[in-house]
């Protein structure tokens, strides 16, 4: 398969996993908890940076307004995501609780891999993809715990999320596997 092939593939597989979460965000603010609903306003906050921030590695920001803006969305997201896990915490909510901090373990991994790309293929770079997979395995086990459990919108805005961070792992294993360029940013 052609390099043009492969993106378009790509750009394609990222545009239907990103109309999904549209109709997962509309689902979510229709039928779940007010905290659940933030909590999933945060996610996308952050998701939206994480694409900003991997489909360009090897480029650096267009301007200053460009990195603040990043930032402002980081800190905003991060800080929903933050209280819905505090919050999830103090009502009990544990399945919840747990699913958030493994998601917030994943974009610290997913930050590193931003600002400090290991070399392809290295003893590093091979131990936190591992770390990486294993966390993925955990967010999978608590998806089917919800698919069991009959949990039904959990269960499906839990793989969507998860094929959504997998469009940003894909980003950032495609400029890793290039020519191994530092990231700018």
């Amino acid at each position: 398969m052609s390099s043009l092939s492969r993106q378009t593939l790509f750009n394609g597989i990222k545009a239907t996993v990103y109309s999904l979460l549209a109709i997962n965000i509309y689902l979510f603010f229709r039928h779940a908890t007010a905290n659940e609903a933030l909590d999933s306003f945060g996610w996308i906050l952050l998701l939206i940076v994480f694409e900003l921030e991997t489909r360009a590695l090897d480029k650096p920001y267009i301007a200053r307004w460009e990195q603040v803006g990043i930032w402002a969305l980081q800190i905003i997201g991060y800080s929903i995501a933050v209280y819905a896990t505090w919050t999830y915490f103090k009502v009990g909510e544990w399945v919840d609780l747990a699913n958030s901090l493994v998601w917030l373990i994943v974009c610290a991994t997913i930050i590193y891999d931003v600002f400090v790309p290991g070399e392809f293929g290295s003893r590093e770079w091979k131990l936190r993809n591992g770390i990486k997979m294993a966390l993925y395995a955990i967010l999978g086990l608590i998806a089917l715990y919800w698919g069991i459990t009959g949990d039904w919108l959990d269960f499906y805005d839990a793989v969507l999320w998860i094929l959504c961070f997998l469009v940003i792992e894909l980003n950032i294993f495609k400029f890793e596997s290039g020519d191994g360029a530092a990231a700018s940013h």
